[in-house]
Parts: structure tokens; sequence; C-alpha cells
């Protein structure tokens, strides 16, 4: 990205160029003081077009500056008035053309026949599909703003409203004021369409101009404002507006900058294209862009290892959890709520419903996490309902239960008179007291779920439905259901915390999986606060780490027990001794 390479001592030597080489060089030199200037025309173009400057007028100048600055800001606020010709046509003919020459040679305007000129255009109209804000009250049918909703719709997701003109509201020049040199006509190609050279008679070895472009990620979909709230534009419905209003900048950057800019925005085409494997949303695309552009590049890095590791240890507490359950069945579960892996699936197919549903609002990443996660809750229920086993019982049929428990029933009789070792006896006393608290802690769960949480629920989604608006009763019924199961999933961890309070014990629980998921939760944390997500989704991320601390303490107090078989040979072995 960084061209010419560091030379590096003794680790990276670049070989010196060979004396006579000709290369490339910044074509201005200092001492040298350049000066800059915007105008807003209609004309696409200012080459061979005399009338250019008629017709355009300039809204921003800036006094005479050094080149010795290579890092230099400069920011305005401009109110760009909206001819009256465009303002009754659907028409993007508005354009902004930054000149940036040697002082002196922009009175009164810029002169176009200077060699060293760099300029750079940016277009400020652009027609796109107006958003509006579908949410209504599900009663009387009403927006927020108490009028009735329009009927309008688009098929696009990303929108719900008619292609109508959108303004620029950010624009953000950027110019390369360092000196690279290039070997002659071996500049990197990413640049070439960027790059132009001092015009002049001399064929070889010419002098390059700064680069200088509107740098592509600055502008997202929320700095294109709607210039009218009609479905279409004519004479009759001319737009609104009257001005725009830019927030302008013109930085200084180095050439790593301006190559690592051009590669993510040519990434992101990529990803809006059809050929796309997964198609991203015009929301994912300008997420990325805030995190490559705006982020401050500390926090930037950050988040690429937070994101890095969460995708790391949700891998791995999937694959831990998979080989924990796989090894279960509905006689090994003691000790084991069946009613918080009841409420794990409800949790997870309500929030992956809820994020489909608001997936122009959530990143990809989450979205497919939540899939996952999902699939493997709807798994691990099979193991605890035993499927399997139930299909058996009903092909064998009623009768052969009941020969089978009779012979169960001679089988114990005969037993009756044997001496139990003391090691099966206690392997069976300890069964039967995990499947005694287990069943107590399940019907106290369904008790206080009953009895407080319903009608608590109940009540908001009442308060709901009346005071906040939907999109539709499907958003409404999937924020109710959500929310919900937020409010349960406090009461779905607590039912285990309490067995293992009760029991002194945490052997039944798969630890590593656990262990990798009290990491991911906290670099979830980080994750939410940079990574879009809906409100309640962050929240949610939040209110694990209180279940996890608690579990962890458990963890490091109760000490680990040995199986039942492990004792056995370990009894058999001093015998043997």
């Amino acid at each position: 990205l960084f061209y010419p390479a560091t030379h590096i001592p003794l680790i990276k030597p670049l070989p010196k160029l060979p004396a006579g080489k000709l290369v490339h060089q910044l074509a201005w030199r200092e001492p040298f003081e350049y000066e800059a200037s915007m105008y807003v025309s209609q004309l696409e173009s200012f080459i061979d077009t005399p009338e250019f400057f008629n017709s355009s007028s300039r809204v921003w100048h800036l006094g005479p500056q050094s080149l010795s600055q290579k890092r230099p800001r400069y920011t305005s606020h401009l109110e760009v008035d909206i001819p009256s010709a465009l303002r009754a046509a659907n028409s993007t003919s508005l354009y902004m053309f930054l000149f940036v020459q040697k002082a002196g040679q922009l009175s009164p305007h810029p002169n176009i026949s200077d060699p060293l000129m760099a300029y750079a255009r940016a277009q400020l109209i652009s027609i796109r599909p107006r958003k509006i804000d579908r949410k209504h009250s599900l009663i009387d049918g009403k927006g927020a703003g108490g009028h009735q909703l329009d009927d309008e719709s688009d098929e696009e997701e990303y929108s719900t409203g008619p292609w109508v003109p959108h303004g620029k509201s950010k624009l953000d020049w950027e110019i390369v004021l360092e000196d690279n040199q290039f070997p002659e006509w071996s500049m990197p190609l990413d640049i070439a369409p960027y790059l132009r050279t001092k015009k002049g008679k001399q064929l070889r070895n010419r002098p390059y101009i700064p680069l200088l472009w509107e740098n592509p990620l600055a502008t997202r979909g929320k700095h294109w404002v709607p210039l009218t709230n009609q479905s279409s534009v004519s004479a009759e419905t001319p737009l609104e507006a009257l001005t725009i209003g830019i927030d302008a900048s013109l930085k200084g950057i180095g050439l790593g900058w301006f190559r690592l800019s051009n590669y993510v925005y040519q990434g992101l085409l990529e990803l809006r294209s059809p050929r796309a494997l997964i198609q991203y949303t015009e929301s994912d695309v300008d997420s990325l862009k805030e995190m490559v552009y705006e982020v401050n590049p500390t926090m930037l890095g950050i988040t690429m290892v937070a994101m890095a590791f969460h995708m790391l240890f949700e891998f791995l507490a999937y694959k831990e959890d998979v080989s924990f359950w796989s090894k279960k069945d509905g006689a090994n579960l003691q000790g084991i709520s069946r009613s918080s892996i009841f409420m794990s699936l409800a949790s997870a197919w309500i929030s992956l419903f809820y994020m489909w549903d608001r997936r122009s609002e959530t990143n990809i990443v989450v979205l497919l996490g939540s899939a996952v996660g999902a699939l493997v809750e709807g798994w691990k229920v099979t193991k605890v309902v035993h499927i399997g086993g139930l299909w058996l019982k009903l092909k064998r049929g009623y009768r052969r239960q009941g020969t089978q428990k009779q012979g169960k029933k001679k089988s114990s009789k005969t037993d009756a008179g044997q001496k139990v070792p003391p090691t099966v006896a206690k392997a069976t006393a300890e069964s039967s007291l995990r499947e005694r608290v287990q069943r107590e802690v399940d019907q106290q769960t369904v008790w206080y779920m009953v009895r407080v949480c319903i009608p608590l629920m109940a009540a908001y989604a009442t308060f709901s439905l009346v005071y906040q608006q939907y999109e539709s009763y499907l958003s409404w019924f999937l924020n109710i259901s959500l929310v919900t199961v937020y409010s349960l999933e406090f009461i779905q961890m607590w039912p285990q915390l309490l067995i293992n309070h009760k029991l002194k014990t945490v052997d039944m629980l798969p630890l590593t999986a656990f262990l990798y998921r009290f990491l991911l939760t906290f670099i979830d944390d980080l994750y939410a606060l940079v990574v879009p997500m809906p409100l309640i989704e962050r929240i949610g991320t939040l209110r694990d780490d209180v279940v996890f601390v608690i579990l962890c303490y458990q963890w490091f107090k109760f000490p680990r027990r040995k199986p039942a078989d492990a004792s056995e040979k370990d009894e058999e072995a001093k015998k043997n001794d």
C-alpha cells in the first residue's frame, strides 16, 4: 500500500536506483505556495467550455498556503443555491469543482492553461429512494408526526419511498502533497486513473501533479438529504429545498491512505454488485465505510482484533457445545435444567426472526452468528426430548412396554436380596438427588414465569400496542416476543445456577464451552459498541455479563467431583494394591 517501500537496513534493504535512472517527481517544488477555490456549476466539465466561469459561482476560497505543510486541514460549511431550472426537473446536473494551483493564478478565476493546476469534481445531486418512516400506530394508523401514513412503497430492501433528488451534505477533498518518486512509467496501476503529468514538450521524465480526489468513503447514505417530500418533481410540484447545506473539507494525506481508501472502495463496490456471493445492503456498506474512514485508527485496530476473536471464540464455543451434547441423551441429563434449554431455544429463534425483520440495520456477521446459534439450540432440544426414543416407544406399542415393566419388577425382586456395592449405591443416590433438585428448580421456574413474568409481559404488550409505533403487526409481535425472551433470559440461566448451588458442583455443564462464552460475551461488549445492531441486542450482550460472572464464581468455589466410574476404578486399584 505504501509506495515506494520503506528502507530497513539489514532486514529489508532496498536497492539503490542506478545513477541517471529517470523518475517521476512532484511537479510542485519547494518553496511553493498554492491557493484553492470551489465552484458550483451545472456544466459537467470546464475543459473546452469558455463560458464555464460565467455560468458558475465561487462558493469557497483558500488563501496562499505553503507546500511545506504536508498534512493541512481546512473545513467550511457551505450553502449552495439550487438553480430554478433544476428545482422543476428530476435532474442531477449540479457539480462542485475544486481548483488548486499556484498562488496568484486564481484571480479573477482559475487559470485553466496552468500546467501545474490540480482539479477534481463531485456530484451534488443524486436520484435516490427517499426513505419513509413506515412506523405507525397499529390502532389508528397515524405516523410519528400525527399524520396518516402514505401508501407509497418500493421493492428495494433499503428503501420505502419514491425516487427523488437528494443533495449531498458532506464533501471531503483529499490531496497528496508528498514528493513520492516513481520510476519512469512504473507507477502503481491503482493510482494511474488519478495521476496526471505536467503538460509540455518534455516526453520523458515528466513531473506529476499532486493527487486530488473526493474520498468516496466519506459520503454515506445518511449524508444524502432528500430535497422534497413529494413523490415526484415537476413544474407543478418543484423541489421544496432552495439550498443544499454542505460540510466541506480539504486535507492533506499520505499516499498509503489514498491507496487504502481506493482499495476499500473498490472492494465495497464488489460487495454491492449482482455477482457478489453475499449481497450486502446499503447499511452494511455504510457501516464498513464508517469503520474505515471515521473511526480512530487505534479503535479500528481494536475493533478488527475484537471481530477476529469474536468469530474464533464463537466457533470454539459452538464446537465444544456440540461435542458435549453429542454424548448426551435423555438418560444422562441429571443436573441439567430442561427449562433453561427450552428457553434458550425460544430465545435463539425469536432473536433470529427479529434481526431478520431488522436486517437493514443489522450486520451480516451478527445475523449469520445468530442463525448458527439457533440451529445448535434446536439440535440440543432433540437430545433433551430424545425424539428417536419416543418414536421407538410409539413403534413398539403400549403392550410391549407393559411386559418390559413387569420383567423389570421381577428382576428387581430377585435382586433385592443381593448386596449392592457402596459405589453403586452412592452413584444411585447422587443421581436421584440430581433428578429431584432438577425437578424442583424447574417447577419453581415455571411458577415464577406463569405468576410474575406473563402478566408483566401482557401489560407491556398492551402498552406497546397503544402508545408505540410499528411497521406491521408482525414487527410488533417480534418486538414483544424478543423483549419477553430477553426478560425471561434473566430467569433462563438462574435455574442452572440454582441447581449448581444446591448440588455444590458444576460437573454437569460443558465448562470449556462456557469459558469460551465467558470470553465471547466480554468481546461482544466491545463489538456491540461499533458494529450496528438493534438496541435490544446491545442490551442483551451487556446482560449476559452478570450471569457469566456468577457462573465463574461457582466454577472457582465448588470443587470438581470425580465421576462414579472413576471412583470405582480408584477403589479397584486400591484393592489390587
